[in-house]
């Protein structure tokens, strides 16, 4: 708040300049175009690796969730085991239909 205050002491005028940068249409514009090429350089560089951790978490955690709770995955349908069986036996065998 100083600093404001000396500007404005000096004639400086701070806010002055302030708002006049703040309206001024070609300073606007400059700031969105460049807000908009560097986020969509950085969301376009930066989202896919942080999609693939996302999905290397996922699929480690849908893994251990599987083996957890004894579930086996045989594309179009899953076999649950209960009780006893699970991680005492193999996996039950797929009965194709």
């Amino acid at each position: 708040m100083f600093t404001l205050l000396e500007a404005e002491a000096h004639g400086q005028g701070f806010l002055r300049e302030y708002w006049s940068i703040l309206t001024d249409p070609a300073h606007v514009s400059v700031e969105i175009t460049l807000t908009i090429l560097l986020d969509g350089l950085l969301l376009g560089l930066v989202w896919p690796l942080i999609r693939g951790y996302f999905n290397r978490v996922l699929e480690r955690q849908h893994a251990a969730l599987d083996e957890e709770h004894g579930i086996v995955h045989h594309g179009d349908h899953i076999h649950h085991e209960t009780g006893e069986d699970i991680h005492t036996h193999p996996p039950i065998p797929c009965e194709d239909v």
